[in-house]
Parts: structure tokens; sequence; C-alpha cells
């Protein structure tokens, strides 16, 4: 008799554990970030009221991604869902095509800073996204100043969904933009002896990053589709001799070529990693994405 007495108390335990868990559940919003910099931007702002996830594994890019029936699913569930745009996760424009309500493009926010268009149109240099007629580096998080735009749109979104916590995100935000502003300073402190000295990266995504701090790119591999730009470029990309101090790879593309390219100019070589592919954690991410990207330009670029 106490046998089963014992093993009916577990099984009220059991369920009352169950059941505060589906209530917790209940209770924690979803965001849902289409890559690790947009995920480390809305962790800085939701803090532990919200539960934020990436959609996209970093080490594919997203313009190759081709989405699971977990992601259709978990992308019907969200509360919100925090993307580029269709010229950058263009797996995610039909999904997303009936949930306006419930999501916030990036590229579409006021007050982004975008670098000068490129001048380059022939077909075999064109590059970047097609963006209301116009050719933009949608790499948009690469400009600390514009985390912090994308972090106050967040705030706002989420404020709208969920009143209640409003002085949690203003809170968090004022922190945020507290962090990145003084890391944006330090940063140009550090880049400003670098902005004569040449480089080429792996393909169009640093204009944002580039034009914030006015330094100097040469050339790049690839176009931002990923499609390498042929013989007579790579051509060109050697004829600029010792003007090119470093030559740039992205862990999630292939660097054969890259390093081979550095070994024939006799420039130095490193890592550039725009998406966070080496964050442990989306949780404090995004300064730490940030100061990686300039680690790795004054590592180079420094004699």
């Amino acid at each position: 008799m106490k046998k089963k007495t014992y093993t009916h108390g577990i099984a009220l335990l059991i369920a009352g554990a169950m059941l505060a868990n589906r209530i917790i559940a209940d209770e924690v919003p979803e965001v849902i970030a289409s890559i690790k910099p947009l995920a480390a931007i809305a962790e800085a702002i939701a803090g532990e009221s919200v539960v934020v996830k990436v959609l996209l594994p970093a080490n594919i890019s997203p313009h190759d991604y081709s989405l699971k029936f977990s992601d259709l699913r978990a992308l019907r569930s969200a509360k919100l869902i925090i993307w580029i745009g269709p010229h950058f996760e263009s797996v995610l424009q039909k999904p997303l095509a009936q949930r306006s309500d419930s999501q916030l493009q990036i590229a579409e926010l006021n007050g982004l800073i975008w670098p000068p268009e490129h001048t380059e149109k022939t077909p075999e240099h064109s590059h970047g996204h097609a963006h209301d007629g116009l050719t933009r580096d949608l790499h948009v998080w690469l400009n600390p100043i514009n985390g912090i735009v994308i972090a106050r749109a967040i705030a706002a979104e989420l404020t709208r969904k969920y009143p209640a916590k409003q002085a949690i995100f203003d809170q968090n935000l004022e922190a945020f933009t507290e962090v990145v502003t003084q890391l944006d300073s330090v940063s140009r402190q550090r880049l400003a002896g670098l902005r004569e000295r040449g480089f080429i990266v792996m393909h169009d995504g640093y204009s944002h990053f580039v034009a914030h701090y006015g330094l100097t790119q040469l050339a790049m591999m690839q176009l931002s589709s990923g499609v390498t730009q042929g013989i007579r470029h790579y051509g060109q990309m050697l004829a600029l001799g010792q003007q090119v101090g470093c030559v740039f790879s992205e862990p999630q593309l292939d660097s054969k070529a890259a390093h081979q390219l550095a070994q024939q100019l006799g420039a130095k070589s490193a890592e550039l990693d725009p998406l966070g592919i080496h964050l442990d954690s989306v949780k404090g991410g995004y300064p730490v994405l940030i100061e990686g990207v300039v680690d790795a330009f004054v590592s180079c670029l420094s004699e």
C-alpha cells in the first residue's frame, strides 16, 4: 500500500512539473533570427525574457541553404521573425509572404547607413544584391552604427508585441548602445593607421565595414552569389602586386584560392568571420563578432 502511495505521489510530481514547464513555455515568447549576427543583437535586447533562436546554420551561406520541415514549423510558430530580406535570405521569401505582422525585415529599416553604391556595372563585375533597381551590400550589421539601428528596431518591435516588458527592453537597449558605441570608438582608433593599406576579400560583403572605417578594399574574389569572377579578374588582382597587404578568406567558403592568391602576391592572409561561425554563443555575441573582424584587419594589415 505504501508503495502504491509513493508511486502515485511521484506521478503527481511529474505531472505537476510537466504542467509547470508547459506554462513557462507558453509564457516565454520566441523570436527567430535568420542568422547569428541578428540573433546576437536580438538576444542583447530580449535578455532572459525572450527565447531567441537562430534559423540558418552559420557554416552555410544564406544564399545556399534549403529549409527543412522543422524550419518551416519553427517559422509558423514564432512570435517574431527577424531577417535581412528576400535578396539576402531568398529561401525565406515564400514562407514569410503571409506573415507580414510577425516579421522584421532589416534591409527596409529607416536610419540604416548605406555605403556608396558600387560603380562596376559590367556583367563580369556586377555584384551585391538588387534592391529597388540598385546594387547594395546587405551585410548591414558590419557597421556598428547599423547594429544600434537594428537593436532599436528590435526593441520597438518587441515592445509592440510585449508592452509589459518595455522597461526590460529599454534597459537592455541602453546597455547595448553604450557597449557598441565604445567598441566602435576603440575600433576606429585601432584601424586609423591602416586605412591606406590595400587588401582583397573573398566576396563582396564588407562595404559597410570598409566605408565606416575608411579602409582600402582593392578587389574581391567572388560575387555575392558565390560565383568566382573569372580568369581575367584573377589576372587583374595579380596585377595589383605590392598594393595588396592581405588576402582575407572566410570560414564558410573554400579558402584554397585565397591562400594561393596571397602566396602569389607575397601578401599575408587571414580569416574574416562576418556570419559569426566561430561564436560560441549569441549571448553577448555581437560585440565579439565586430571585435573579431577588427582584430583580423589589424593583425593582417599591420607591418
